[in-house]
């Protein structure tokens, strides 16, 4: 019993430190699952699958990597010294049929999918409960929960004693409401930070009749467009901004302070593609609270958006363990509740000879 605990311990483990990382990259680490149908049957959509990030894959293995800003699970299907040719196993064509796409750059492999002979390891539907899981926000709510248990098993842990066989009272110390406590606002501090991340969207045209409506641009040129970002809080933000996609790119400065309650106005250029049809386009918002020099944000964020908080967790971590020898407080319980035992349940004990 002793083994399979251990293992379920590190399996756990594994797949929540993978997690946590993946979150701070930006990036798959050891388990992904299929946001869509284009390697079903053989993965469905919304299997959980696993990778080995040692192995760069060959043809006929089914790789992970980056294509179009997003990551993509598809079966190679030839290779040559200039990269992959991709193909989801549902799919008709090529990812790179036609020059859709370029070739998949071997570094821009992140790894293979397991398999046991050529049937993947996977478990079915479980990455939909971790794309709900996983909205904005959500991540935080259960890092919440995670501190909290994590919190309370690190303050009692090391104090169990011999228990009597009926406990007449619980008890709750001062350490372990501090570091509840503590907890809940440190993830309220980031909660309050990512919740005002988010997208600025806007759409246009590209037609031959340009410019005899707002918005309609001939193919092959380009524009301008201001976009206005609000800060709706009593306080100071620092901002980033980073346009996704290659058809536009941000002209104005991308990263500012803007005091609470107030707006800035950047500005983007568009590219607008040969191909007339209706486009849209979206500028990613990224926003910090400047408790940091704003030179360490900027150079955390470059590594990842993530990266900020796990600054912003440390520094409050050092300032309520400072804070908490400073007060002076010991182990001394703070609350304690005497529990009544019942006597029916007593005599119930006794009637069943317990």
């Amino acid at each position: 019993m002793k083994l399979l605990e251990l293992l379920f311990t590190f399996v756990v483990g594994v797949i929540l430190i993978s997690s946590v990382i993946g979150i701070i990259l930006d990036r798959p680490v050891l388990i992904s699952y299929a946001y869509s149908d284009s390697m079903s049957p053989t993965i469905e959509k919304g299997d959980l699958f696993f990778i080995n990030p040692f192995s760069k894959g060959d043809v006929g293995d089914i790789i992970v990597f980056r294509m179009n800003n997003e990551w993509t699970v598809h079966r190679v299907y030839a290779k040559d010294e200039d990269g992959y040719i991709t193909k989801g196993d549902n799919n008709v064509a090529t990812d790179q049929q036609e020059g859709k796409n370029p070739k998949i750059a071997k570094e821009n492999v992140i790894g293979t999918v397991v398999t046991l002979g050529r049937t993947p390891i996977k478990i079915p539907g479980a990455g939909n409960y971790i794309q709900d899981l996983s909205k904005k926000g959500s991540n935080l709510y259960i890092a919440v929960a995670l501190l909290v248990v994590g919190a309370i098993l690190m303050t009692t842990g090391g104090e169990r004693k011999r228990r009597k066989k009926r406990r007449r009272y619980i008890k709750v110390k001062f350490k372990t409401v501090y570091a509840v406590t503590s907890s809940l606002i440190l993830m309220t501090l980031l909660i309050s930070m990512m919740l005002s991340w988010g997208t600025l969207t806007f759409s246009y045209s590209s037609t031959l009749a340009g410019g005899q409506q707002k918005g309609w641009y001939l193919p092959g040129s380009t524009f301008e467009e201001n976009l206005t970002i609000k800060n709706k809080a009593i306080y100071p933000f620092l901002y980033f901004v980073k346009a996704r996609g290659d058809r536009i790119e941000i002209t104005s400065e991308n990263s500012f302070r803007i005091p609470g309650r107030s707006e800035k106005t950047i500005t983007v250029r568009v590219n607008v593609p040969e191909d007339t049809r209706v486009y849209g386009e979206k500028i990613e918002i990224y926003s910090y609270l400047p408790i940091l020099p704003e030179k360490v944000i900027a150079e955390l964020y470059s590594k990842s958006p993530y990266f900020p908080f796990v600054a912003y967790i440390g520094e409050a971590s050092i300032f309520l363990i400072l804070l908490y020898f400073a007060i002076g407080a010991g182990s001394e319980d703070i609350i304690r509740y005497r529990v009544h035992r019942s006597r029916i349940f007593d005599k119930l004990k006794e009637s069943v000879g317990l």
